[in-house]
């Protein structure tokens, strides 16, 4: 229950609390740190809790009698038909008691925390460091680079919604589609901008017109192209396009015309 009765009983609780304290409290403690789950064979009750007090040759040999969930202690120690008493038994009431405990999936995808219960043995011999009480705990101490993703959450967007798209692009790319890495949740004071404006003067200044969508378009006249012995064409696209000419270019109306004025000694300018 989560409050004591006025006049304790001079029977002990079928269950204990997931995390006795020392002194009373008004209501059932918080688990802190790390509880394994454990089997127990008495008369009065059959199955696996993690209240801490296991026997101390369990407590030295974790990995053959300690698990990290409730559904693998029941299962190594209870399968069949008492599997299902084992696991209906615990816990007992409205107490807020773990009966998971999650690890880094180092083996697996290693983006995140689960609580499968197939942690390997090394993790069980070192528990209070290996395992945790909440996804959120596991997360922040192995994965904090991808804290975002490992937990499903998503923080609060303090600076705006528009991130530089770096995806292995050349193009100059602000995007608010919410799908920003997580390096860039965790530092959006950098990272985050209100506007696209604030957003391509930032990180792509040197594109600033592409990426706010206000390039050029050239003017579909002729410019030389000394690097290629001809004249092409001031536009985007392919060729004869060459690029939006350079302020200092000086443009013309044809080809032939330019071949003529820049490369006179290229015959074939005209046809490159």
């Amino acid at each position: 229950s989560s409050m004591p009765s006025e006049e304790p009983s001079s029977e002990p609780s079928s269950m204990p609390s997931c995390s006795p304290s020392a002194f009373p409290t008004e209501s059932p403690s918080t688990q802190y740190g790390v509880n394994l789950f454990y089997p127990i064979w008495e008369q009065s009750f059959n199955g696996c809790r993690n209240d801490g007090l296991e026997p101390d040759y369990m407590a030295v040999n974790p990995t053959e009698w300690l698990s990290s969930t409730l559904d693998a202690c029941c299962k190594k120690y209870f399968n069949g038909f008492l599997y299902d008493a084992c696991m209906g038994r615990y816990p007992p009431d409205a107490d807020d008691c773990i009966t998971k405990l999650f690890y880094p999936d180092w083996n697996g995808s290693n983006e995140g925390c689960v609580d499968d219960g197939k942690e390997p043995y090394y993790m069980l011999s070192n528990a209070d460091y290996f395992l945790s009480n909440s996804i959120e705990e596991c997360c922040e101490k192995f994965y904090q680079w991808n804290y975002f993703s490992c937990t499903g959450t998503t923080p609060e967007l303090t600076n705006g919604e528009y991130y530089p798209d770096w995806t292995g692009s050349s193009t100059a790319t602000c995007l608010n589609d919410n799908k920003m890495p997580t390096y860039m949740l965790n530092n959006q004071a950098w990272y985050l901008s209100t506007t696209l404006e604030k957003c391509c003067e930032k990180h792509f200044h040197w594109g600033l017109k592409e990426c706010l969508g206000t390039a050029d378009v050239g003017t579909n006249e002729w410019y030389v192209s000394y690097g290629d012995n001809t004249c092409v064409q001031d536009c985007n696209g392919a060729s004869p396009c060459g690029g939006i000419a350079d302020s200092w270019e000086e443009l013309f109306n044809s080809k032939a015309k330019c071949c003529e004025e820049k490369l006179p000694w290229v015959p074939r300018c005209r046809f490159n």
